[in-house]
Order: C-alpha cells, then sequence, then structure tokens
C-alpha cells in the first residue's frame, strides 16, 4: 500500500516540476497615435503606431488601411489617405517595430470641427486581423505662429509673415494695398549643418495637401529645404476650386516673393539656389512669378527664384512683357488635362523660347489634372470653376480683356464652365519626381 501511494505521491512531483507549455506570442498594432491629437485646419502632425509579433513585419501583411469615422449620426467609417502606401511598409521587415508617418498638414475640407475616431486595420499572410485604435479633435480657433522679418536666426517650422491681398487689376498696376495679412508656411531643413537648396511649394485651390506634403518628403529626401506656402488659412479661406474669386492667383505670386525675401536670410539656405514650385493654381504662381516686370514690382532687391516649376499650370493668362523672364522654366503637364489645357502652355514655352529664355514642356501621355496626386482613381468634380475654354489678354496695362469677346476679365464670363477631370497617373508621378529632384537636388561636388 505505500508502494502505491509512493507511485502516485512521484507522479504528482513530477507534474509540478514539468514546466507549463509556453504561451504563444499573439501578432498586435498598438499604440495608434496621432501627434498632436488636436489640430487645427492645416496644422501639421505625425502619426504612428507600435507592432509586434509580426512574421515579415509590416511588409509581409496582406493589407494595411487607417480608416476615420467622424462622431456623429449617420458617419461611416471611410479609408484614410493617410493608409501608408505598399512601397513604404517594404521597410519594416522585422517582427515588431515602430511606424512612423512623415510630415501631414491636416486638411479636412467641407468638415466641421469635431472628434474623428480611427482604425488601424492588418490582415496578416494567415487571414488573421489585428486593428488598433486612436481619435483626433478637430479644433478651431488656434492662435496664428508668430511674425517673422528675417530667418538670421536659423529657425524651422511654422513661419508667419506680412503680405497683401491685391486684386488682379491692383497686382497688374503695380498697387499695393495698405492692408496686411498674416499668412505662413511649414520650413524644414535637410539633415545636416551644410547649406542647401529650397524649393518654396505653393498648393493649388484645394490649399495645402497630400500631394504637397508628398512633395516636399521626396525634395528634403534629395537634400533640399522646403518651404510649404500656405496662402489661403491665415486669409480664412479653405479651398477656392469652386470660386476662385476668393483669392487672385497674382496675389499668391506677391506671397511667393515674400517667401522667397525671407528664405534668402536663413544661414542655412543657398540664397541663389532657391526655386518655386507649384500645382494648379499654384502653378501658375510658379511660372508668372519669372516675369521679369512682375519681380521688378513686387520681389525683394537682388535675389531671384533660380528655378520655376509648374505643374498643369493655367496658361490661360497672357500678360504685357511676359517674354521677359528670369531663371530656369521646367513645366509638367498632361495631355488629357482638361482643366489647363496642354497646348496653351505649350504655345506660351515656344514663345519663351523664340525670346531667349531656358523655357521647356514635358508632357505625359494620357495624364489628367493632378496627375501627381496621391490616389487610386480618376474622377469628376462637376462644381469645380474651368476656364480653359477662355483666353485673358492684357491690352493696356491693368486692363485683362477677353481676347475673342473684348470683355473685361470675369470670372461670370461665358467662357467659364463648370467640372472637369483629375486623376493619378503613378508613372508620370515617379518620372516627374525623378526630373525635379535632379533639377533642384544639392550640387554635385565641385560646383558652387
Amino acid at each position: 500500500m505505500y508502494a502505491r501511494y509512493a507511485v502516485v505521491l512521484s507522479s504528482l512531483i513530477a507534474g509540478l516540476l514539468v514546466a507549463p507549455p509556453a504561451a504563444v506570442a499573439e501578432p498586435a498594432l498598438e499604440q495608434l497615435r496621432f501627434d498632436p491629437p488636436q489640430l487645427c485646419l492645416r496644422d501639421t502632425f505625425r502619426w504612428g503606431f507600435s507592432y509586434r509579433d509580426l512574421s515579415g513585419g509590416l511588409a509581409a501583411v496582406k493589407q494595411l488601411e487607417l480608416s476615420g469615422r467622424w462622431e456623429g449620426p449617420g458617419e461611416q467609417s471611410i479609408r484614410s489617405t493617410l493608409t501608408p502606401p505598399r512601397e513604404e511598409l517594404q521597410r519594416y521587415a522585422a517582427d515588431q517595430g515602430r511606424f512612423e508617418s512623415q510630415l501631414w498638414h491636416w486638411s479636412p475640407l467641407g468638415r466641421k470641427p469635431g472628434e474623428i475616431h480611427y482604425t488601424l486595420r492588418a490582415v496578416l499572410a494567415d487571414g488573421r486581423e489585428v486593428t488598433s485604435v486612436t481619435s483626433v479633435r478637430y479644433a478651431e480657433g488656434c492662435p496664428p505662429p508668430a511674425r517673422h522679418t528675417t530667418l538670421a536666426a536659423g529657425p524651422a517650422g511654422r513661419i508667419g509673415f506680412q503680405t497683401t491681398t491685391p486684386t488682379t487689376a491692383e497686382f497688374l498696376r503695380g498697387v499695393k494695398p495698405a492692408a496686411t495679412q498674416l499668412i505662413w508656411g511649414d520650413l524644414q531643413l535637410p539633415p545636416g549643418p551644410a547649406r542647401s537648396p529650397a524649393v518654396v511649394i505653393v498648393h493649388g485651390s484645394g490649399g495645402v495637401t497630400s500631394r504637397e506634403d508628398r512633395w516636399a518628403e521626396e525634395l528634403r529626401q534629395a537634400g533640399a529645404a522646403t518651404f510649404q506656402l500656405d496662402s489661403f488659412t491665415g486669409r480664412g479661406i479653405a479651398f477656392t476650386a469652386e470660386d476662385q474669386s476668393q483669392l487672385a492667383t497674382q496675389a499668391m505670386i506677391g506671397d511667393a516673393y515674400r517667401a522667397l525675401e525671407l528664405l534668402v536670410t536663413h544661414p542655412r539656405i543657398d540664397p541663389a539656389r532657391i526655386a518655386v514650385m507649384g500645382f494648379s493654381k499654384g502653378g501658375a504662381v510658379a511660372l508668372y512669378s519669372a516675369l521679369t516686370r512682375f519681380h521688378r514690382m513686387y520681389g525683394p532687391a537682388g535675389v531671384r527664384f533660380a528655378q520655376h516649376i509648374p505643374f498643369y499650370p493655367p496658361c490661360y493668362f497672357s500678360y504685357i512683357g511676359e517674354e521677359q523672364v528670369t531663371g530656369t522654366i521646367r513645366l509638367f503637364h498632361g495631355t488629357a488635362d482638361d482643366l489647363a489645357p496642354i497646348e496653351r502652355c505649350r504655345a506660351y514655352v515656344e514663345r519663351l523660347q523664340r525670346a531667349g529664355a531656358d523655357a521647356q514642356l514635358t508632357a505625359y501621355a494620357g495624364a489628367h489634372h493632378q496627375f501627381d496626386r496621391p490616389g487610386d482613381a480618376v474622377r469628376q468634380s462637376p462644381r469645380e470653376q474651368n476656364a480653359s475654354r477662355c483666353l485673358w489678354e492684357e491690352r493696356v496695362e491693368g486692363q485683362m480683356v477677353n481676347r475673342d469677346s473684348g470683355q473685361p476679365f470675369s470670372l461670370d464670363d461665358p467662357c467659364v464652365i463648370r467640372g472637369g477631370t483629375f486623376g493619378p497617373d503613378p508613372a508620370a508621378y515617379r518620372a516627374a519626381l525623378t526630373a525635379v529632384k535632379a533639377l533642384v537636388g544639392p550640387a554635385p561636388p565641385g560646383t558652387k
């Protein structure tokens, strides 16, 4: 009997000494957050999350999607444009780590301030799903940035400065309104202590968006400082696509000159290698800021933009003295653009070339307006103001008229219609990106 108890006791002791099976590590997404968690219109932010026990890391997931849902009845969750592309995830092949986004601008156009609930969802290679959630507060009434008159102290980040808001006629006559407005831009510098080239990035009718943010990130990787000019928010403008009368494009040319005037004072920026690059409405700024006449009236003394890089600008304006320009001009345009027809720009570039200017146009077959903007589908915008049928010319200094009708410039002109086509073209974007990086990147060793 004692022998039987000994056997039982030995079995119990053996069982106690055997280590329990190790817990299976479960994959997880954690610490999803936005920095800062409260944002006003076009504030800058980053977002990120941690992940662990993902075999092959983010590079191996079948799908990763960030979606947002605004608080309120009837609101649905929609895929966020902040969702990182597949090629970006390939850099995260470790089983654990942290993803940190580039710098973005908060641009929820058409939305009122409130709470947004974000969900990050990953579908793993074996079909399992893991998620993480967070919230962001869209606020209003945020204070403006400090006003700068010089950048000699070497600051970065948000830079406020004074500008004016002339009408088209005032700008062309050289009239400088007495009233001023505080607007701003976001300055980011490439790594290292050396002086670098810089690019003033001018937004289009939608304000600063993911398009401008992506270009800024790419150009900094190429070694250039970037100044993302915001001509809208300080003036209380959300977007102008449906009503361009809110802000004349010519006033934005003045904004670009003020940005140039500041950037030349920064110790980290080479004043001889500052470019201006713009898109659509901002493309016209990048193009026509090259005019010697405009620079003489509004530009800073002793310094000019080295390169003018317009993307699909509206070339349906013809100015007095428009063949007299300075700097290198490189246009990038799609042949299928029905908002800013390429043929008007082609004709202007040919006139510039005959006048001896260093101007070139690169055309992308089949590309639409905004071919470089992140997205996945061609879309129609039925309420967009479309002046592609117009051609306005300056006959007497300060007086723009419709070339065909002779009527004074007006956005109520019958030539202005509604609707246009937008759509990404990844191949055209990659080709343009390569060309622009070569144009504005650091000078080769041994050159000045």
